[in-house]
């Protein structure tokens, strides 16, 4: 993904662009299969059976109570009830001049229907979302909509603003041989490439594939960012109201146990919650109770990360 540009756009989509993360996605040699599927953990087995001691449960610190407050919890992506519009080819509208083959080359494939090489091209994000989103007529004929608008240029990428949903693409996209970009609609920035519950399991899953040594996709966790380095680590600090530019102790990552890495792989087993904190991080949660773990993402762009990246595991 290489080092990230700083971000200012004098546009109100800013709040869009920064809700993308991690998104940047090249040509897959393989098709992307449905995505995570969340499991229950195994039943554990009764101390009676085994005549083991059982340990003492792990306490997770009282972070749900001294965090900053919740802005909202993450929903399931629905989507919006466009107008029908044309589904025919079109030029993606530029206003410089930049070479847009990247999105070209997804506009194509959107006008030929082409569901399953998006999906294929774009596994950075969940593919059941990506199957939705680009897989009606109504949805495919919105974004072309949009995407033939003359589209502004900004440090970080590329805005197309539609009758019906928003187009962004950071320039990480447009550098790529296939652009797949946020889709978003409505007050809140819903859409594809939002911190969806899906996007959050997907995030969660493609981060244990690298650390157990088998990324979902070659160069997945180098090519793309996945977790806090150095540079963002020096400010992460979700716990803290100031927001994202408080002070940090350093990569928080870094020093992650076997037993914190054990938590989050139970945590992305469960059913979770994903709640936006008014820090601009995400916490991510279990929502049926099966374990106490707690992860933290990065929120919004900065001159230090992508959005979505995990920085911290409780």
């Amino acid at each position: 993904m290489g080092h990230v540009r700083a971000f200012s756009l004098v546009s109100t989509a800013v709040l869009v662009v920064a809700a993308l993360a991690g998104c940047t996605s090249g040509t897959a040699d393989n098709p992307a299969d449905n995505g995570p599927v969340a499991t229950s953990p195994a039943a554990p087995t009764s101390p009676e059976d085994t005549g083991a001691v059982p340990e003492a449960p792990t306490q997770t610190p009282s972070l749900l109570d001294s965090d900053p407050p919740v802005v909202r919890t993450m929903q399931p992506l629905e989507l919006p009830s466009p107008s029908e519009e044309p589904t025919g080819e079109i030029v993606v509208g530029s206003t410089d001049g930049t070479g847009l083959a990247a999105i070209q080359a997804l506009a194509n494939d959107v006008a030929a229907g082409e569901v399953e090489t998006i999906v294929t091209n774009c596994w950075t994000q969940p593919a059941e979302e990506v199957r939705a989103v680009y897989g009606t007529p109504a949805m495919q004929g919105a974004i072309l909509e949009a995407l033939r608008q003359p589209g502004q240029g900004a440090q970080a990428g590329y805005i197309w603003d539609g009758t019906y949903v928003t187009v962004t693409a950071y320039w990480e996209e447009l550098d790529s041989p296939y652009a797949c970009p946020m889709i978003t609609w409505g007050d809140q920035a819903a859409g594809l490439g939002s911190f969806t519950p899906a996007m959050a399991m997907w995030r969660m899953t493609r981060i244990l594939a690298v650390q157990d040594g088998q990324p979902v996709r070659p160069g997945d966790g180098v090519n793309y960012q996945l977790i806090c380095d150095a540079d963002c680590g020096d400010l992460w600090a979700p716990h803290d109201s100031a927001g994202a530019q408080g002070a940090g102790s350093g990569p928080p990552m870094a020093s992650v146990t076997a037993a914190q890495w054990d938590r989050l792989r139970v945590l992305a087993s469960s059913e979770i919650t994903v709640e936006l904190l008014s820090n601009d991080y995400y916490r991510v949660r279990s929502a049926d109770g099966s374990t106490d773990a707690l992860a933290y993402f990065t929120g919004g762009y900065t001159d230090f990360w992508l959005p979505y990246l995990l920085g911290e595991i409780v």
